[in-house]
């Protein structure tokens, strides 16, 4: 039933809360009779436009006169169209209120015959000025988040991701007789300086052979750093190859000279292999294999020189094939190991979980790191292959650690796309898994997941749907993205080392990772942030919203037994 106003009173006590809703909602509501041209403005409406001398009537013209002069024909042409079709008036504009001041106005109005037959417009503004602001607020910092993501933060170049836009753009502008050029530069002895100096000398060389790279340049080609301490240079119009050979004497005469390092001088090398393209390519990578060819012949040559790509040097490209039959060999020995790096609870530094990283322990050379072999298992196809013997490896692992009472934590393995490409990863990873057994997947290669194929769709549906625990690797680092986290849906994220290192001279870089951690849970994932290895880090990240830490300031990575008997150490110190 509709209840029935009986009296004066109850008309007084609606318009009452009428009036109350109005101002609570912050709308400026006003009247135009269209016969007598009379205009009446609520008080709300003159406090939005700054009228300060309490007259709610208006002239008939008032409006029009406030408008801004750049949105006044458009506001204008609008209204008439309205009156024209009838239809109800509804645009944002921005008004010059009485102080000057600028402000943006969203209004809603329609016309209303009355019983009399007379015309009205009735109508409500609202200043959505801050919700301007805001929204250019956002804008600004989904701008920062993708030049962020597509860029270097150390260098200020353009990362891979970026490179692979770049070039995909050009090699579509191209005509079939147009030539480009793409050149690979690789540091020598750059990891001495790490080594022996720290990873700040390190970044000031990275620093300095940028800007060597800028100024040779100019607007003759495009740097990127694709690497730690590798560069690439992109001239999608190609030079002629006389003038690439002197621009690459100067580059390596220019990064060979000693730089000066807080008064230290800092010596380095640079290797560098070019190769050139006609018309639009059937497969883009080609240029880059051809480039790398002849940045390898470069590095057997002696370093500090450069090789222009020509056919023989593709050949040298079977030293794949020897990768990829040692590598298959040290799978089949056995020489493959797994050593386990701790992450550490963010407030309490209790150990919440690891990460298996592999290791071949060859006969001959020693103890490798994985950048001393993965690029080759890449090149070779090899990936899925480690990652499916380093699954095994894990949950051997942890098969003794609980039957030995060992009280490990939960165990991030990384996994390449390739291995996600695999139709049977699922199952062959459910077959395995006992329940003692505590495993996430790490995503690499998350550059292959900002558009996600189908087959890689499936299998991370499947993973969630049978409970297997993702995690979205190098987030923030250009390799993966916005569009990643969401099409992942990760459990966690780990923010990439990169962004990670610019703390020891940048402790603002903290907002930064702030930002991306806020981000990580606005899509619900957990946040880890790698790569910590100075106490300065350790500090400046005190207040980011994250869950777990990892980096050499905390632990380094220990073999599997030397791990297991840290946990057993550490579980009787909190006993």
């Amino acid at each position: 039933m509709t209840p029935v106003i009986k009296d004066g009173v109850d008309l007084a006590r609606l318009a009452e809360k009428l009036q109350l809703a109005f101002k609570a909602s912050r709308m400026g509501v006003w009247e135009y009779d269209a016969q007598r041209k009379a205009v009446h403005w609520d008080d709300r409406m003159l406090e939005i436009y700054g009228i300060t001398d309490g007259c709610n009537h208006r002239p008939d013209d008032f409006w029009e006169t406030h408008i801004h002069p750049d949105d006044l024909e458009g506001t204008l042409a609008y209204a008439e169209e309205c009156k024209r079709t009838q239809s109800d008036f509804i645009r944002d504009y921005r008004i010059i209120r009485a102080d000057g001041a600028v402000r943006h106005i969203r209004s809603l109005a329609r016309s209303v015959v009355e019983p009399d037959g007379g015309e009205k417009l009735i109508g409500v503004n609202i200043d959505v000025t801050e919700d301007y602001r805001r929204a250019e607020e956002l804008c600004a910092a989904q701008q920062k988040l993708k030049h962020e993501a597509l860029h270097d933060a150390l260098t200020g170049l353009g990362n891979r991701r970026r490179l692979d836009e770049v070039t995909q753009a050009a090699f579509e502008r191209l005509g079939k007789t147009d030539r480009y050029c793409v050149m690979h530069l690789d540091l020598d002895h750059f990891k001495a300086v790490n080594d022996t100096m720290g990873h700040l000398a390190g970044d000031f060389v990275l620093s300095t052979v940028s800007g060597i790279l800028r100024d040779a340049l100019g607007d003759l080609g495009t740097a990127f750093r694709v690497g730690g301490d590798e560069f690439a240079v992109f001239f999608e119009v190609a030079p002629p190859e006389a003038r690439v050979a002197t621009l690459a004497d100067r580059l390596i005469a220019d990064i060979c000279q000693p730089m000066d390092y807080g008064g230290t001088p800092i010596s380095v090398g640079v290797s560098i292999g070019f190769a050139f393209g006609v018309g639009p390519p059937d497969n883009p990578s080609d240029v880059f294999i051809d480039a790398d060819a002849a940045l390898y012949a470069a590095k057997r040559r002696g370093r500090s020189c450069h090789v222009v790509y020509s056919a023989g040097l593709r050949a040298a490209v079977t030293d794949i094939s020897t990768a990829r039959h040692d590598i298959l060999g040290a799978i089949a020995r056995d020489e493959l190991i797994c050593h386990y790096q701790a992450q550490f609870d963010a407030r309490s530094l209790q150990i919440v979980g690891a990460e298996a990283l592999v290791r071949w322990s060859c006969p001959d050379r020693g103890l490798l790191g994985p950048d001393k072999f993965l690029p080759q298992a890449a090149a070779a196809g090899l990936l899925h292959r480690i990652d499916r013997h380093v699954l095994t490896l894990v949950l051997e692992q942890q098969t003794r650690w609980h039957a030995e009472g060992v009280p490990y934590p939960p165990v991030a393995i990384n996994t390449s796309a390739a291995r996600l490409r695999d139709r049977d990863f699922v199952d062959s990873v459910l077959i395995q898994l006992e329940p003692h057994h505590d495993i996430s997947f790490e995503l690499l290669e998350t550059a292959f997941l900002d558009k996600l194929e189908p087959c890689l769709a499936e299998t991370l549906d499947r993973m969630r749907a049978a409970g297997l625990r993702v995690e979205l690797d190098d987030f923030g680092s250009g390799h993966s993205s916005v569009a990643a986290l969401q099409a992942v849906r990760p459990d966690r994220v780990k923010i990439d080392r990169s962004l990670v290192a610019p703390l020891r001279t940048r402790p603002e870089q903290a907002l930064t990772l702030d930002a991306l951690s806020r981000l990580a849970r606005l899509e619900g994932a957990g946040v880890v942030v790698e790569g910590l290895e100075s106490g300065m880090q350790l500090a400046a990240i005190r207040d980011i919203d994250c869950d777990a830490l990892q980096g050499y300031i905390l632990q380094r990575p220990l073999a599997a037994d030397d791990f297991a008997a840290m946990l057993c150490q550490a579980r009787r110190g909190v006993a």
